[in-house]
């Protein structure tokens, strides 16, 4: 689509001369001018690789080059190998089409999540618990559990820099199924053998538990007090969480067995300050904008309160500021503009993650299958969250097929394999294998097959996933060098009639046996004085800024070391975080000093 309107010249020069650098080697790229000797990228090139015919392609551009446009990205495109590529060609696209920066126009890529798109308050939600500085500087990648627990001591690099992988000897998880969401997970499994510890605090006896050495039964969100918040975005809402039973079993609430563990290690006032929870609650509520119109004693009794969202958030347009005038309201970027080819990138040397948007081959698609072999998509579930409420019978019966996750089929593959709706199958690979339920559709390409991520494991008598997890076959591949991240959606499979299924179905939510003992441990065990030790030196010395950024800056879901990001990265960072942490003028500037002195160089 790039090619098509270089070609007619129907591109925006004027807006690529103004607001973005580097076009003349994307252009070299789409010409078939650029070093890596690759052909022009016509509509009849991307046909080839697409299977959508190059007229439409054409049309596509030219209907998009004729009309107000904006272009939505999902997240869904990045888990994929090379997966940052399309989201950097989708922005490039924009800047030939030159509507960044107008109303209904230009690129967004979280319209889909929290309120994206939404008119924001500006305000503050709750807060959350402050927390010291990390004694521990090794970091892992979240996709990279396995790679790490290999291969400790190697290095990869990560955001432009090279780390090395700590040796892990305890996991401790809490709140997070990590055995659901790693890629390859027979490989995973093989890798935790290393660990000596799996701790795992959690409300349900989910794949990580069942892979635990050590379970902490955790209250769900209708067993204890809690508070939050009514968009990732907008901030407009603060919902009540109320208790509405009391804990099942022996259930605790996550706050109580961290007092527990604290108290244990000889450092509980330095944990719980001397607060309860509730006292947490009202303290959350009473640093977000919403006191402002609303009691904490009216909004605990109402259930909610609102944040006002002021009339000119509703005529927002993302980029305007930097359209109407680049050089006051430069991006965060280290030209203040729009890279088409960054050189930043370029200086990193990375052999997967090139400088500009190019089509790299992914290691596994349709256009290097074998013929029997199918392109595995793992989408999001449409009755549940991730691998949340897969436990739940009533929602399970909804779209269960012989107790089994569901596999959307083509007709054309299904009639080929002699595999008919409501067939078991198995999805199988090098990695591993799946025993699943056929759903035969007409609305899915021939070649793909779809299955919700997010299930929950059982091994059956062949090891295969008797309940469809399809991490046990996804690989463990990166994205690139630079992001680390996974690439679910990069995954190639072959698939048959299964006539060796166990019998009984899929066991995946029966529970464990349970057997009650009473064990002591002594002093010695708790090792207290590291405890301290590693207390005193999550808070010695902390300046006010450092103290304010652990205590009330969060970067999705937790503080990160000022050191994995460069300063040009925190101040692209820091005004949406500011606002959520509700810092004013001067707080702000003790976390940006704060910051500068301990930020990435680069």
């Amino acid at each position: 689509m790039s090619y098509h309107l270089l070609e007619q010249g129907k591109h925006k020069q004027d807006f690529i001369d103004q607001y973005t650098v580097g076009f003349d080697r994307f252009k070299a790229y789409l010409l078939g001018k650029d070093k890596d000797g690759t052909p022009p990228k016509t509509p009849e090139w991307a046909s080839k690789i697409t299977g959508i015919p190059a007229d439409k392609i054409r049309e596509l551009a030219e209907l998009m080059a004729s009309k107000r446009t904006q272009i939505g990205g999902s997240w869904s495109i990045q888990r994929a190998h090379h997966g940052e590529m399309p989201y950097w060609a989708i922005v490039n696209f924009a800047c030939m089409l030159g509507n960044i920066g107008l109303p209904g126009q230009g690129v967004g890529f979280s319209w889909h999540y929290g309120g994206g798109g939404m008119p924001q308050s500006g305000g503050t939600a709750p807060t959350g618990l402050s927390q010291g500085r990390n004694p521990v500087k090794k970091i892992c990648p979240a996709s990279r559990i396995t790679e790490m627990l290999e291969g400790p001591g190697k290095p990869f690099v990560y955001n432009g820099t090279t780390y090395t992988y700590p040796k892990v000897k305890l996991i401790y998880n809490a709140g997070n199924n990590f055995m659901s969401h790693q890629q390859d997970t027979n490989a995973l499994i093989r890798a935790m053998q290393s660990v000596d510890t799996v701790i795992v605090q959690d409300c349900w006896w989910n794949a990580s538990s069942r892979w635990a050495d050590i379970v902490l039964p955790a209250t769900t969100t209708v067993e204890r007090d809690d508070i939050t918040s009514a968009g990732t975005y907008s901030i407009d809402k603060v919902f009540a969480m109320k208790q509405l039973i009391a804990p099942v079993g022996d259930a605790l609430d996550d706050f109580e067995i961290f007092r527990r563990l604290s108290a244990l290690c000889g450092i509980e006032f330095a944990f719980t300050e001397g607060l309860k929870p509730m006292d947490y609650i009202r303290q959350a509520y009473e640093k977000s904008s919403a006191v402002k119109d609303t009691p904490f004693a009216k909004f605990w009794e109402e259930g909610h309160a609102p944040i006002k969202v002021p009339e000119e958030a509703r005529k927002w347009v993302r980029h305007a500021e930097f359209r109407a005038d680049p050089a006051k309201h430069p991006l965060h970027t280290p030209s203040g503009k729009i890279e088409m080819y960054s050189a930043t990138i370029d200086k990193m040397r990375l052999d997967d993650m090139p400088p500009m948007p190019k089509f790299l081959p992914p290691a596994e698609y349709l256009g290097n299958a074998k013929p029997d072999e199918v392109h595995v998509v793992s989408p999001h579930p449409y009755y549940r969250l991730h691998s949340q409420i897969a436990n739940a019978e009533p929602v399970r019966k909804l779209y269960e097929i012989q107790t089994r996750e569901p596999l959307t089929i083509s007709r054309a593959d299904a009639e080929k394999r002699g595999i008919q709706d409501g067939d078991l199958v198995e999805l199988y690979n090098e990695r591993g294998a799946l025993v699943v339920g056929a759903k035969v559709s007409d609305k899915i390409m021939p070649g793909v097959v779809s299955i919700y991520e997010g299930a929950w494991p059982q091994l059956d008598s062949k090891g295969r996933c008797n309940n469809g997890l399809v991490n046990f076959i996804t690989s463990n591949r990166r994205a690139s060098k630079l992001t680390q991240a996974t690439t679910a959606n990069t995954c190639l499979a072959s698939l048959r009639k299964c006539t060796d299924a166990d019998p009984g179905g899929s066991k995946a939510f029966e529970p464990p046996a349970i057997t009650k003992s009473d064990i002591a441990f002594d002093a010695k065990f708790y090792a207290l004085d590291r405890a301290a030790a590693l207390r005193a030196k999550a808070t010695a010395s902390m300046g006010k800024g450092e103290k304010i950024f652990y205590q009330r800056c969060t970067v999705c879901h937790g503080p990160r070391d000022p050191a994995q990001y460069t300063l040009k990265q925190w101040q692209g960072i820091t005004p949406s975080m500011f606002q959520r942490a509700g810092l004013n003028d001067g707080e702000k500037q003790l976390v940006m000093e704060f910051l500068q002195k301990n930020a990435k160089q680069g």
